[in-house]
């Protein structure tokens, strides 16, 4: 070959040489500037699953998180869309505009789908109250986040296809400039060893930024389906596996149980110890669950304290409520054994609702709303155990939502009255005291008594407003009745557990006592034992404080509850009332027999006022009376009364004789 023909051979093979190479650095380039793309595409999905994490965390009642936080998350994943229809630049990079129609369609459905989840977020959460599990807006809120998060991997599926589209192409059109450069003559070697050498840089830069989408995508459905704090599957991929579950016992025959699990006095944890401890107490329950169910079963935390089991693949209802019952006696007796916290020893328990498939719902949100009345339930009924789901319960749950609706206007309009249950001394007669009971004059359903509303205004946070209206009443009343002469004795008034344990409740009291001007030496507070048990160290201060304040303190319902006769040594304590189950059965079961005379002189050797509640016969009176008993309460003297009918009852029987009022109206 001549050298012009070499020459012209060179020249062209040089010029394909730089043609092949100027459009593989144009698409070498075009890669890297979409791959910039794919992350903006990733931030969104991070941005907006943050957002949804951080939201169902504050809706759970983690005070640490700010609701600005979610609102930014929000906004910060719309700026990456729009940065890749409009272009835009941040700390992290430069996005160029798509031109892409079908791209530019998919993202704007990404940005109409999130607004959307931030307009049912709001909407959430101006609704706090409403937004409970299993309510329609809490399926409305999970729908959209699934959309929004459908449309945003949509998108990254369509550029990663584009990218791959591009990579092959590319990668194409390296092998041929490698079969090209064989036949190219030893002059364009050096050049095409120099750009193989960069080729196989760029290839490497691709290769490390696939892997790092790849991780980046493992972090992000990690983050989207399971609980960063216990590892345990979160509320979406709970939905998730619920749904297919039943869509497999619908094609089976098949049974399905459902576990609703919320732990008893889990607040009081998080306010005594912190919330690191908290956080440690929820990991070592997420292990025990785990280790409790089935190797085809799924344990899950839906938020807060709150978990849900699925048992899945049971043969029929008896199948079903065999296997549930055994798992969730399990689940309750593993709970309970006790927990190194760094160090402190703690004990908690927990109450469980379970719902079946197909009996209790045929879908998802039925049984999740089943699973919770049945909670519920088990939470009324005293905590720590296991309650099957009913039409009864049904009902109730319908009297509860009723009654949760019109519990804030009786607060406001204050709907309540209050009736007075006279305590006498065995031996005299005498009058010793009143405990205050509280009643709901509802303008069109009449009377409702405490046992339907109390739990409620517990559950929907309005029992504080309550129970300072209903403290400031009998607080008024026992001011006008000193101010008329009449002098009762002790006014016993009850206190939830959940209002004593709260800070400011100390404060609250002594602000009534001195506003009012009332004795407080003519107050006796009732708690329950389960407040000291659970709260030693801050119930003995608080305890103290009262005390220093002049106020008397009482064990209501004395051997129902915990029962562990030696913290009663630990808290500074004046009456003991006996629980009326015990009065009622005394002379039916000789067990009863027995606990009563023991709690009876318990009490006479600790120096403690013994009170018997629900004193009905003569005969009962007596017997009481012979275990040296102080004092009595109970239907065998008066129902309660309103202030006036009591006044007037009194009076009427100091004027035949019966019993003595300790101090004559002026």
């Amino acid at each position: 070959m001549q050298p012009r023909q070499i020459y012209i051979l060179t020249l062209m093979s040089a010029f394909l040489l730089i043609s092949v190479m100027s459009f593989l650095f144009y698409l070498g380039n075009k890669l890297l500037i979409e791959s910039a793309l794919i992350e903006a595409a990733e931030e969104i999905k991070i941005e907006g699953t943050t957002a949804h994490l951080w939201f169902e965390e504050i809706m759970s009642g983690d005070s640490t998180e700010s609701i600005d936080g979610v609102w930014k998350d929000i906004d910060d994943a719309d700026w990456y869309a729009k940065a890749m229809l409009d272009g835009g630049e941040n700390a992290e990079g430069t996005y160029f505009p798509l031109q892409d129609p079908q791209l530019r369609a998919s993202i704007v459905a990404v940005r109409k789908a999130l607004a959307e989840f931030k307009k049912i977020a709001v909407n959430r959460y101006n609704n706090f109250s409403d937004a409970v599990p299993g309510s329609e807006i809490d399926s409305q809120f999970d729908a959209v986040f699934l959309d929004f998060i459908k449309q945003a991997e949509n998108v990254e599926r369509m550029i990663k296809i584009r990218i791959h589209r591009e990579y092959n192409q590319y990668r194409y059109l390296s092998i041929f400039l490698i079969f090209v450069s064989t036949i190219l003559s030893f002059v364009l070697s050096s050049f095409l060893f120099k750009r193989e050498k960069n080729r196989t840089k760029l290839f490497e830069s691709l290769r490390e930024a696939k892997q790092a989408i790849e991780e980046k995508n493992f972090k992000l459905d990690y983050m989207a389906h399971y609980d960063a704090l216990t590892g345990l599957p979160n509320r979406v991929l709970f939905l998730d596996r619920l749904e297919q579950t039943i869509v497999h016992a619908m094609r089976k025959q098949f049974s399905v149980a459902l576990l609703f699990i919320d732990l008893d006095h889990f607040k009081a944890v998080n306010d005594q110890y912190g919330h690191q401890q908290g956080d440690q107490l929820l990991k070592q329950v997420s292990q025990r669950l785990r280790n409790c169910i089935r190797e085809e079963d799924s344990a899950v935390r839906i938020s807060g304290d709150e978990f849900i089991i699925i048992l899945g693949d049971m043969a029929d209802i008896n199948s079903a409520i065999k296997v549930s019952n055994s798992i969730a006696a399990e689940v309750m007796k593993k709970l309970q054994e006790p927990y190194d916290l760094d160090g402190s020893i703690i004990h908690i328990s927990a109450s469980t609702g379970v719902a079946l498939y197909p009996d209790d719902g045929s879908n998802a949100e039925i049984l999740i709303k089943h699973a919770d009345a049945a909670m519920y339930h088990a939470k009324s009924l005293g905590k720590n155990n296991i309650q099957f789901f009913s039409s009864e319960l049904n009902r109730q749950a319908q009297r509860q939502l009723e009654i949760e609706h019109n519990l804030r206007t009786a607060i406001e309009e204050d709907q309540f009255i209050l009736h007075y249950h006279p305590q006498w001394q065995l031996n005299s007669g005498k009058i010793s005291g009143l405990e205050v009971l509280v009643r709901w004059q509802h303008p069109e359903q009449g009377m409702i008594f405490p046992d339907e509303f109390i739990p409620v205004a517990e559950s929907c946070g309005l029992i504080q407003q309550l129970d300072l209206l209903i403290v400031s009443k009998a607080f008024h009343q026992l001011k006008s009745w000193n101010m008329t002469g009449f002098d009762f004795g002790c006014m016993a008034i009850n206190i939830s557990p959940i209002c004593f344990c709260r800070a400011d409740f100390f404060n609250n009291i002594q602000n009534l006592i001195s506003d009012i001007g009332v004795d407080a030496g003519s107050i006796e507070l009732e708690i329950t034992e389960s407040v000291l048990v659970n709260n030693v160290k801050q119930s003995q201060q608080l305890l103290l404080d009262l005390h220093r304040l002049g106020l008397r303190i009482a064990i209501d319902d004395f051997g129902t509850g915990y029962s562990s006769m030696s913290y009663l040594k630990d808290f500074v304590i004046d009456t003991l009332k006996i629980d009326r189950s015990f009065v009622s059965e005394y002379n039916q079961s000789k067990t009863s027999s027995v606990v009563l005379k023991n709690m009876i002189n318990l009490g006479i050797d600790l120096g403690l006022d013994v009170v018997a509640e629900g004193i009905e016969t003569i005969e009962q009176e007596t017997y009481l009376k012979d275990l040296n008993c102080s004092i009595g309460q109970g239907f065998l003297l008066t129902k309660p009364l309103p202030a006036q009918e009591l006044e007037n009852f009194l009076t009427a029987k100091l004027a035949d004789n019966i019993i003595n009022i300790a101090s004559k109206q002026v």
